[in-house]
Formats: structure tokens, sequence, C-alpha cells
């Protein structure tokens, strides 16, 4: 009976939270004048860890509320200070880490919106040269533009990490460990996962997309995303075998409790794609011609980002013939 009214007590607090996250999210929405493309959607992922997830599918942040303080999985120089005004209503404890899984702009700029709390900025060193050799420089022409979806770049500063790790970093802080592994060179040159073991959750920023079609990682004319490398990555953590109830996307929405299902979802979405490819290329179909009228096999039929496909075929061809192909 103790255990049925636990259950009956948390899912009612479930609700009232979900409830008070619409609400404010649309007053959000309201002050900004209506839409907006950068606008965050909270929710709560298991007690005191949360995802900010953008509804139009760029990238998502999250933090986790320990005894000591937050520390926030991502920041986008656009919609950052949303996080930080949603932590605010959470907790009156401040923001000492800031981590982030890989160097795009959509989840390394938005540091400049915790300075008041002066928090670590956790990196790895791959992160770190990515940062100063491609993101400043797309950061400082996004800055200078003046174009009016431009104005958090022209009222932000570029900030570099205080922290440079190689391969993982444990961090105990708090009640709350954090254990951060370097997963090698997929989505980006360096992706960074991170896993909550009190919480059984799993923050896996770009290397999971759920219900939308991946981006490439591209930051000043740059390509780093490597299809091999992501599916080599994603065998790794499989193979943890980790006690995870809920593996949190960089893009799209969070699925609780379903577990390494999105994982084999999204390593089935890229061996499937590629080998597609693969058969039209043995066709002798160039490029033009696969991007022109390729169609996503059923599964993966309802993703949204469409636009974003071609963008993976390219790569799927041009790796393939990498492979000897």
């Amino acid at each position: 009976m103790q255990g049925a009214i636990t259950r009956r007590a948390r899912a009612l607090a479930f609700t009232a939270f979900s409830a008070l996250a619409c609400a404010w999210t649309g007053s959000a929405l309201a002050q900004q004048g209506g839409a907006d493309r950068n606008a965050l959607v909270p929710h709560q992922v298991a007690e005191g860890v949360f995802l900010m997830q953008n509804p139009t599918g760029s990238g998502n942040a999250g933090f986790v509320i320990t005894s000591d303080g937050v520390l926030v999985f991502d920041a986008d120089v656009r919609n950052a200070d949303q996080t930080l005004a949603f932590i605010r209503k959470q907790t009156d404890k401040k923001v000492r880490y800031v981590v982030i899984s890989h160097a795009a702009g959509d989840h390394a700029t938005g540091v400049w919106h915790y300075r008041e709390d002066k928090p670590t900025f956790i990196a790895t060193r791959r992160q770190m040269r990515d940062m100063y050799m491609q993101e400043k420089q797309q950061f400082d022409e996004r800055k200078a533009q003046g174009r009016p979806e431009q104005n958090p770049y022209a009222r932000a500063e570029f900030v570099t990490p205080d922290l440079g790790f190689e391969g993982a970093l444990t961090l105990q802080f708090g009640d709350v460990t954090f254990q951060l592994t370097e997963e090698g060179h997929g989505h980006s040159t360096s992706d960074v996962t991170m896993f909550v073991p009190q919480k059984r959750v799993f923050f896996m920023g770009d290397l999971l997309n759920t219900e939308i079609h991946p981006g490439q990682s591209e930051s000043a004319g740059v390509i780093f995303a490597n299809v091999t490398g992501w599916v080599s990555s994603l065998d790794r953590v499989l193979a943890r075998n980790l006690a995870v109830d809920t593996y949190i996307p960089g893009h799209g929405p969070v699925h609780l409790g379903r577990g390494v299902a999105d994982l084999e979802e999204q390593k089935r979405y890229f061996l499937t794609m590629r080998d597609r490819v693969s058969r039209r290329m043995a066709q002798g179909d160039d490029l033009a011609k696969i991007q022109k009228d390729f169609q996503p096999p059923e599964e993966f039929a309802r993703y949204s980002r469409k636009e974003r496909m071609n963008n993976f075929l390219n790569l799927f061809f041009h790796q393939n013939i990498e492979r000897g192909f």
C-alpha cells in the first residue's frame, strides 16, 4: 500500500510539474512576442534532473541539482538565459559547473549567461581546440552581422573553458557523481557523454537524436561528423550495459524509461540509411541524383527536419568512397 501511495504521489507531483512547465513556457513565449525558434521547454527526467528541450529541433540543454549546487550540460548563447531562469525557479543554489557535449555553437557558446555564478567550464582538450579554431570565428562573425536574429551574440562574450581533460573525468559534486567520457570522433571531433549513476540517466549530447534527422556538426564552414565513428561511439556506450533508465538526447524529445532502445534506433538509422546510399551508388547513381529522390525507410519517415537529410546523404556518399566502396 505504501508503495502504491508513493507512486501515486510521484505521479501527481510530475503532473503538477508538467502543468507548471507548460505555463512557464507559455509565459516566456508571450514575453518574447510569440513563437520563438530558440524557446526551451522544460521536462523533468528524474529527481533533480531536467532537460530543456528546443521543440524546433535545435540544441537541447540539461541540468542536475545537487546538494552543493547545479551542474549544467550544454549551453547555447541564444537560449541559455532561459535555462538559468528556470534553474532559479527550482533552486537557490548556484551553477557551479558547465559541461559541454561538443564545441558547436548550439551547445558550447552560452556559458556567458552563467557569469554571475562563476562556474567552472569543463571541456575536452580537443573541444577547446575546436572552440579556438572554428567556433570563435563563427561567434565573432555572427556578433558583427548586426541582424536581429543575432542579437544574443551581440550582447554576449565568447567564453573559453577553464578545465580541459582527455579520455574521462569523474566529478563528485555534492551527493551526485558525474562520469564524463570522451567518446571519440563521431558527431564531432570530441563527443562527451555524461552518466549520472544515482539518477539512472545518461546525457548523450548529439550522439543521440530522437525523432529528428541528425545534423552533421558544422562550425565556420568546417564539417566534423564521421558516420563510422558515430556508430562506434554508440556501440561503446551500449557495451557498457549501464543501469540507465533514460538516455537524454542532444536534439529531439526525451523518452522517459525507454533505455537503450533509443540508442539502438539511432544506430539502426545510420546503418540503414548508409546501406541505401550504398545500393544507389552500386547502381551508378551520383550524389545529385541520390539527394534529388531519396526517400528514408518507413521507420524514419516520421522524423522531423528533413532538410538536414541532404547533408548526411553527402556524408554517406563520400565516406563510403573513403571506406573503399
